[in-house]
């Protein structure tokens, strides 16, 4: 996949260019669901699939203290969207001239006049220009003008519901990360660098590495199921989001993101690793002593065993 930071950066060995536009954080099952729509067009008229988003989120700018925190890094968002086969992604950067620009005058100097795009689709909620004054519909009319299709792609539902990225953050931030999963179509990951810790977990018997994330979003506090990548391989595991209320008790403690690996010890210090996660199994909580938390992860190492052998069973059926 090819990405371009620019519209001047778009070449013409891209023909007859299928067009979507959005900001697609998570890349969710919907944004899914019209990437692929995307790319059957495509190929249907001989031409290329594109995916336009902005960078940074439109209201990082326009009202950073309103703005949602991100599912993804851009690097992940890239990885999803390269994997569902799009070979060209245009990156438009976004700032206060851009924010300002009307939107007749975005969809005819930038969409029309910069790609001259065969058709282009959005989501049922698709909006653009200054003050988002854009609409399906004003879109439709200049392509009527200019001889472009305009299509909508219906919403995709999960029990009921609009599959969104707003639904994922609540999720998230509620520590329902076996829902995220199911709304992204595959578990929502950290992605970060292991970094040196206080040993306080080796000291324990029931070693951790310690996470620096990348990611502005981070689950609840509490303890989760998780797989950790480490140089392409899946290790099974535990980990604790929170400030250790039980050894930290006396102190001010920063947020941890803490995993022990199930079956594997090895030195992982400085590896970029990607941290996903299936299932919540508690909160994070204070204990009387040391010996009542030993005793509690060692519970919670358990369950993650059982979970991971009925995840296998589940997997042969």
């Amino acid at each position: 996949m090819k990405v371009v930071s620019s519209l001047d950066e778009f070449a013409p060995e891209y023909p007859a260019p299928v067009v979507t536009i959005g900001n697609f954080d998570g890349v969710h099952l919907g944004h899914q669901n019209l990437m692929r729509d995307l790319c059957t067009r495509a190929a249907n008229l001989t031409g290329t699939p594109i995916v336009l988003t902005f960078n940074p989120h439109p209201l990082q700018v326009l009202a950073p203290n309103n703005a949602p925190l991100q599912i993804q890094t851009l690097a992940q968002k890239l990885a999803v969207i390269e994997a569902l086969g799009i070979p060209l992604i245009i990156i438009v950067p976004f700032d206060m001239q851009l924010a300002q620009t009307s939107a007749r005058d975005f969809a005819a100097r930038v969409l029309w006049e910069k790609l001259h795009p065969k058709e282009i689709y959005v989501g049922p909620n698709f909006a653009f220009g200054h003050r988002r004054q854009g609409s399906f519909n004003l879109l439709k009319e200049l392509g009527e003008e200019k001889g472009f299709w305009v299509g909508k792609i219906h919403q995709v539902q999960f029990r009921g519901n609009r599959v969104s990225s707003t639904a994922i953050r609540q999720a998230l931030v509620s520590g329902q990360v076996g829902l995220a999963r199911r709304l992204l179509g595959r578990p929502f990951a950290l992605s970060g660098s292991i970094i040196p810790g206080r040993g306080l977990g080796t000291k324990l018997g029931i070693p951790t590495t310690n996470l620096k994330s990348l990611n502005e979003l981070i689950p609840r506090r509490g303890v989760y199921v998780t797989t950790i990548d480490i140089d392409g391989i899946k290790h099974p595991g535990v980990t604790n989001i929170g400030f250790r209320p039980t050894i930290d008790r006396e102190s001010v403690a920063s947020l941890s993101i803490e995993t022990h690996m199930l079956d594997f010890n090895d030195d992982v210090y400085g590896k970029n690793v990607s941290l996903e996660f299936l299932i919540r199994l508690r909160d994070e909580r204070g204990f009387a002593g040391v010996n009542d938390l030993v005793a509690q992860i060692r519970r919670d190492i358990m369950n993650a065993r059982r979970y991971f052998r009925w995840l296998k069973r589940m997997n042969k059926t």
